[in-house]
């Protein structure tokens, strides 16, 4: 574990130089845009994860054009430990990036005299945070199994098949089902110690099979 993260300090090294004041810049002016054109609020939190997500999948542009990969175990680094250093990288970064959506939307609303609901920003900050984490559960086998050249657009997939469900989703559903997830929803919301046991168990079992699942690819690489 130690190794580990070791390792979650070299990728934070990796993503360091692209996280330039430009693309800072872009981050803090983009849902500002959004909240005054459109109206939106604290759903723009969803936003900084997306960044976040980008930024997650740098260490493998790195690390390929560098040769880091046949590298590590010169430096004594298995491949589990990369692997587990990375998903540990990505959960970090992820969280990261949602406390610094709240704390910047916060300031923001304040600015603008708006309402800001602490409780909403953090329901919206945390099913943010596990959507894009069960992405990056698809996402990084990927990466691990082809390396980045091979899987940057095969890893946008996921993505773009989740927005694809959820506007069929939109469009297909029928009102009786509206109102069996409403009444799902209200249980959840009366029951929330269990519903939140569950989704974390169900969390972290995801997590642990995505990265046996990592680990077994990337043995399988040759560099």
């Amino acid at each position: 574990m130690k190794k580990a993260l070791k390792f979650v300090r070299l990728d934070f090294i990796t993503v360091k130089p692209y996280l330039t004041l430009k693309n800072l810049i872009i981050f803090l002016i983009v849902p500002i845009i959004l909240i005054l054109s459109s109206g939106v609020d604290v759903s723009v939190i969803s936003m900084f994860m997306v960044f976040a997500a980008l930024y997650v999948s740098y260490p493998f542009a790195v690390g390929e054009k560098c040769g880091m990969d046949a590298l590590y175990p010169t430096l004594s680094i298995g491949r589990g430990t990369v692997v587990l250093g990375r998903y540990l990288f990505a959960l970090v970064f992820n969280l990261c990036a949602g406390v610094f959506a709240c704390i910047y939307l916060f300031v923001v609303f304040t600015i603008m005299q708006r309402n800001f609901d602490v409780l909403e920003s953090l329901v919206v900050a945390l099913v943010s945070f596990i959507i894009f984490s069960f992405i990056q559960a698809i996402q990084l086998p990927i990466y691990f199994k082809l390396g980045y050249t091979k899987a940057k657009m095969l890893a946008y997939m996921p993505f773009i098949g989740f927005f694809a469900v959820i506007y069929a989703f939109s469009k297909l559903v029928s009102s009786s089902f509206i109102s069996q997830m409403a009444a799902l929803i209200n249980w959840v919301a009366a029951n929330t110690f269990i519903s939140v046991a569950v989704g974390v168990i169900i969390w972290i079992g995801i997590m642990i099979i995505s990265c046996k699942i990592s680990i077994m690819l990337y043995n399988k690489r040759d560099f």
